[in-house]
């Protein structure tokens, strides 16, 4: 199985459940704890999931809105799926300031 087809099937088991703990993801998958647990920081350090409840080690976790769309564009193939969320995602545009909101400083 390659790492693709890990996180498609590790995706699937966080969107499909409210709440998710990282043994409940090795226990349906059958992968090895420490992929899972790698995935997991992962997808909790791009905003894909996120913690709900954490006591010592143990973390139950949440998927967020762009975890399905992840999953979504993953199963469509998309060469670049982190990519493809990033232009799917509504992105507030920054602009420069115009000359006249620019405050100078005073000499």
């Amino acid at each position: 199985m390659d790492a693709r087809s890990r996180l498609i099937s590790i995706l699937k088991v966080i969107v499909s459940r409210d709440v998710v703990s990282p043994g409940d993801v090795v226990v349906e998958t059958k992968l090895p704890r420490y992929l899972v647990l790698a995935a997991f920081q992962c997808l909790e350090a791009l905003g894909i999931v996120e913690p709900v409840f954490t006591k010592g080690s143990y973390k139950l976790y949440t998927a967020r809105s762009h975890a399905k769309k992840l999953l979504e564009a993953l199963l469509a193939g998309a060469e670049d799926p982190i990519l493809a969320l990033a232009n799917d995602a509504n992105t507030v545009q920054v602009s420069e300031p115009s000359p006249a909101t620019v405050v100078s400083g005073g000499s």
